[in-house]
């Protein structure tokens, strides 16, 4: 009889675990909350503001100078002048400005395409941290809830002489296991809690929802279909726009001539007999002698040269980090079925151990073997299935897009 309530005990433990379930919250709705408008995506459109004004900068003309003058050097005649110089934009060198600006505002809004996009797998990945040590807390929890009840029937047998007091010490010994395991557990559910609510303030208590929010189960992700090419790859273009504009630069480098300044203006010229005025026309040119640009054409073609193999190296690098991740993904993907296979099995294997138990085939000492197994069995599943969501994401920076939802 005392069998059977162990037994029974062992098999309803887990149940008396589920209680009312927190509030879920999902991965889309984190990644939601970082909008447009949030601290970290504002920082991040800091670069393209910046690229922005200077295509602005570009595109001005240049201001005319406005001068006046006044001489009488002796009291007996005066000189008044006023007039205005400009230099008209002619020397083609403001649309290559122009250019290169606009170029370097594209690359700036690719870079930050590229950046958002690993904002929103850094998110992933800390959620993927949150729901996992989650799941790896629960199953601890439901360990320890079962080896704690095998204790206590153990220590009540020992001290009514049904079994030895060394095995009730040995079922101490798991129980205490079992709690040591479940507190480390614990703590790196609230470390992986703590990082996801600072990019979720609601799980502090704030926006209604309950601080003791839990995060949604994350299943198996579905198979990744090969990408063709890396036209997704928003750092690629970013690299590609940076070439551009390197060309654009190199090119105004080789303009040597600059555009005249243009004056115009009225004279006046009086003494105390006479006086007389008129237009004055003036034209003021830069000669280039000694400096024909020669330092910004290397600066040009240096850069140039840097940013096609900056391109050419990463264009690489990226064809064979998408082969690698995806190898990676399909076998870890794989390889996770197989385990939440062998992890499904571990009930009936409970339940067998347990019925074995009773019926007095096996002993105390299968029983809690029996339960490590189970345990491991399951751990182990939840662990390749984290290494496979992780492989995943790795694939999605690899190939520049979201395998599984939209961007936020």
């Amino acid at each position: 009889m005392l069998r059977a309530r162990i037994v029974l005990c062992f098999l309803l433990s887990p149940l008396a675990l589920m209680g009312q379930e927190a509030p879920a919250l999902t991965e889309q709705e984190l990644l939601a909350a970082v909008t447009e408008s949030h601290p970290a995506a504002v920082a991040l459109a800091g670069e393209r503001e910046l690229a922005a004004a200077e295509a602005v900068r570009a595109a001005l003309l240049p201001n005319p100078t406005v001068e006046a003058s006044l001489e009488e050097p002796n009291g007996a005649a005066r000189e008044t002048s006023a007039g205005l110089t400009w230099t008209p934009p002619l020397d083609g060198r403001r649309a290559l400005r122009r250019e290169a600006a606009e170029r370097g505002l594209a690359a700036a809004e690719s870079r930050l395409e590229a950046a958002r996009f690993r904002l929103r797998l850094d998110l992933r990945a800390l959620y993927a941290r949150w729901a996992f040590a989650w799941e790896r807390r629960e199953l601890l929890a439901a360990h320890l809830a079962r080896v704690g009840e095998l204790a206590e029937k153990a220590r009540a047998r020992a001290q009514a002489g049904e079994i030895p007091g060394l095995a009730a010490r040995r079922f101490t010994l798991e129980e205490a296991q079992a709690r040591a395991d479940l507190g480390r557990a614990q703590a790196n559910l609230a470390a992986a809690r703590a990082a996801v609510a600072a990019w979720y303030p609601a799980m502090v208590g704030l926006a209604g929802m309950a601080p003791d929010a839990r995060p949604a189960a994350l299943p198996l992700p579905p198979a990744a279909k090969a990408v063709a090419d890396l036209a997704f790859r928003a750092d690629l273009a970013a690299r590609e726009r940076e070439i551009e504009r390197a060309e654009a630069l190199r090119r105004l480098s080789a303009r040597i001539f600059e555009a005249p300044a243009l004056g115009l203006g009225w004279k006046r010229i009086e003494d105390r007999s006479s006086s007389a005025s008129g237009p004055v026309i003036s034209a003021g040119w830069t000669v280039p002698i000694f400096d024909r640009r020669q330092a910004d054409r290397r600066e040009a073609e240096a850069r140039l040269s840097i940013a096609r193999a900056d391109l050419e190296l990463a264009r690489d690098r990226a064809q064979a980090e998408r082969a690698g991740a995806l190898a990676a993904f399909d076998q870890l993907r794989a390889t996770a079925a197989e385990a939440d296979r062998a992890a499904a099995e571990t009930g009936d294997l409970l339940a067998g151990a347990a019925a074995a138990y009773q019926l007095g085939e096996s002993g105390l000492t299968d029983l809690i073997d029996t339960l490590r197994a189970a345990l491991a069995a399951r751990i182990t599943a939840l662990e390749v299935r984290e290494a496979t969501l992780d492989a995943q994401r790795d694939l999605e920076a690899a190939t520049g897009r979201p395998l599984t939802g939209e961007l936020p």
